[in-house]
């Protein structure tokens, strides 16, 4: 089955599907071999893990479709990335659009901000005419040549214009061909569910932990209506503390022995990444000499394999 099948079955669903946010194939992996049917890449991550800068503009659509190539080719759970403003008009929609579905994407949204954009639960926010915007997600159902990919469309209007403004652009979007419609940054509980109860298309919420919106269950948003939950940042935001308690440990006790805990194994590592996959692969074409060059014997090779290194 096609990824992109797969995610229109899940979005579909009865049950809410939740969304962990990667910024690159390790976390993607992570992702997948903890139990997550699909997963989710944003503009904020890849800036801060790319430049080490915020998500103001900063990146370029070829910066964000290698981040999301990279991710998707990793796994083979579906990825839903964030196709920004577009980068442009309707027709800089449509190449992001055929970059990103090259790239092994699922599904992606394109949001109704102004360029430069800024992350959605920053302040300053502009946004373009709701007519400019359908266009926009018209441009990208038309590019697209899987039927079963699912063009998102997000408003930020509830920041600059209020709640109706943005349920009212919702339902533009979902008229204009957007399969699913995500409202950025709600500021309450009833404001989310007048959003579920306003907007006639299945919905997306984001938990951004500190952000604008309340941190509710995925069981309880199922309950409202929505049909995915995404936690787009909860990983960016945990590695640099993990990071920071790693490297203070090593410049205050000059080793990691009390830190070994905190880690996975050599053989762990190795598993993960799929080392023994591609030892096996590489079996296949060595020669009996070069096995026992390199590993002695042909035994020795299988007990590496077994113990991923």
């Amino acid at each position: 089955m096609r990824k992109t099948t797969k995610l229109k079955q899940l979005i579909e669903s009865d049950e809410i599907l939740v969304l962990p946010g990667v910024y690159d194939a390790l976390g993607a992996k992570i992702a997948e071999n903890t139990g997550f049917e699909a997963i989710t890449m944003g503009g904020y991550p890849i800036a801060a893990s790319r430049l080490g800068q915020p998500d103001v503009g900063y990146l370029s659509m070829t910066e964000m479709v290698e981040s999301a190539k990279y991710i998707a080719n990793a796994v083979d759970i579906p990825l839903l990335v964030d196709g920004d403003t577009g980068y442009g008009n309707a027709l800089s929609v449509m190449r992001t659009e055929s970059e990103f579905e090259q790239a092994g994407v699922a599904a992606m949204f394109f949001e109704d901000q102004e360029w430069p954009k800024r992350c959605g639960h920053m302040s300053g926010k502009k946004v373009i005419p709701m007519e400019e915007h359908c266009k926009k997600i018209e441009a990208a159902v038309k590019s697209r040549k899987d039927p079963d990919l699912i063009i998102t469309a997000r408003t930020d209007a509830r920041a600059v214009n209020g709640l109706d403004d943005a349920i009212k652009r919702a339902n533009a979007y979902a008229e204009a061909g957007a399969g699913l419609i995500f409202v950025e940054a709600p500021q309450s509980i009833e404001e989310l569910e007048i959003i579920a109860k306003s907007v006639k298309a299945p919905l997306m919420v984001n938990m951004v932990e500190h952000g604008r919106t309340p941190l509710l269950s995925p069981a309880e948003f199922q309950k409202m209506g929505y049909s995915v939950v995404a936690y787009p940042l909860s990983a960016i935001y945990t590695v640099p503390k993990a990071l920071a308690d790693l490297y203070r440990e090593i410049k205050e006790k000059g080793t990691t022995k009390d830190f070994e805990k905190n880690m996975v194994t050599f053989n762990e590592f190795n598993k993960l990444i799929g080392l023994p996959k591609y030892r096996k692969l590489e079996e296949e074409f060595l020669t009996e000499d070069v096995i026992k060059e390199k590993y002695g014997s042909k035994e020795n090779l299988e007990e590496a394999l077994k113990e991923g290194r």
